[in-house]
């Protein structure tokens, strides 16, 4: 019985598969982006664990559709590679682009910041005044020209908050307007502060857990796979994974005796 459902799905894939290639429909590349998605949550989750935990799983998933969609729109069934092994390197590719994008400033910015500091600290103690740019460049031992040019780049990596651009007038006293060009909504998509919900809710739920015991809420919850998936994610046996997910439930229940928590861990 279960054999037979893997093979009609399989070849239900295999069609799909035909028709996008055929017609390059963005309708069948999304089919095939929800069919392999299971992909990108095995791939968050594993990379979740060597990450640091500031790092949000749902920020990798995010990361890693990007993966799986160029995965499926390059994907060429000619060259004989397996679907999954050549969209499982695009998607860690996808990640680690990501992380990388994360710091807009070079090493080379970031020493010449750390250092400037430095020496605007001895300076400043030394002379005690505020350095001039022409002194702090001459002890650090570049030429004004690089250190201008050094600084150019910094301020532009800096993080430029929404908060301070403003295209509209009517803005109130203190420069604050109520309305943006860009808060313009789309029906179409999750309402942001139902993801905040989600995940507030979730770190507030988790929180003092471990970080393999808040993946195996998390894939089990709201990824919805099964402990067997989890299991071969985790690289745990499905006995495993079951009993961590009865100890934790076990705990919550105890830390949480509020009703409404409690119908939430049922």
């Amino acid at each position: 019985m279960l054999k037979a459902q893997q093979n009609d799905d399989s070849r239900a894939v295999q069609a799909l598969w035909k028709k996008y290639l055929k017609t390059r429909d963005d309708q069948y590349r999304n089919a095939l982006v929800e069919k392999y998605a299971p992909l990108v949550h095995i791939q968050a989750a594993r990379l979740s664990r060597k990450l640091p935990a500031q790092i949000g799983y749902d920020e990798i998933c995010s990361a890693g559709y990007d993966g799986l969609i160029e995965a499926v729109e390059g994907y060429d069934p000619s060259k004989k590679a397996k679907f999954e092994t050549f969209c499982q390197q695009r998607i860690v590719g996808a990640v680690m682009d990501w992380l990388r994008s994360l710091d807009p400033q070079s090493r080379t910015v970031r020493t010449f910041e750390k250092k400037r500091m430095s020496v605007r600290e001895m300076l400043d103690a030394q002379y005690g005044r505020p350095p001039m740019h022409d002194e702090i460049a001459r002890e650090m031992g570049i030429s004004q020209e690089r250190y201008d040019q050094l600084s150019r780049i910094s301020q532009l990596g800096r993080e430029v908050h929404f908060s301070a651009m403003d295209p509209r007038n009517g803005s109130d006293s203190r420069g604050r307007s109520g309305e943006r060009a860009w808060d313009i909504g789309d029906p179409h998509q999750t309402d942001p502060a139902a993801k905040l919900t989600r995940s507030m809710l979730t770190e507030y739920v988790t929180r003092g857990l471990s970080r393999e015991e808040r993946l195996v809420l998390v894939l089990y919850y709201f990824e919805e796979l099964t402990m067997a998936e989890i299991g071969v994610v985790l690289a745990l046996s499905e006995s495993r994974v079951s009993q961590i997910h009865k100890d934790v439930i076990a705990r919550l229940r105890n830390r949480f005796r509020d009703k409404h928590l409690e119908e939430l861990l049922t």
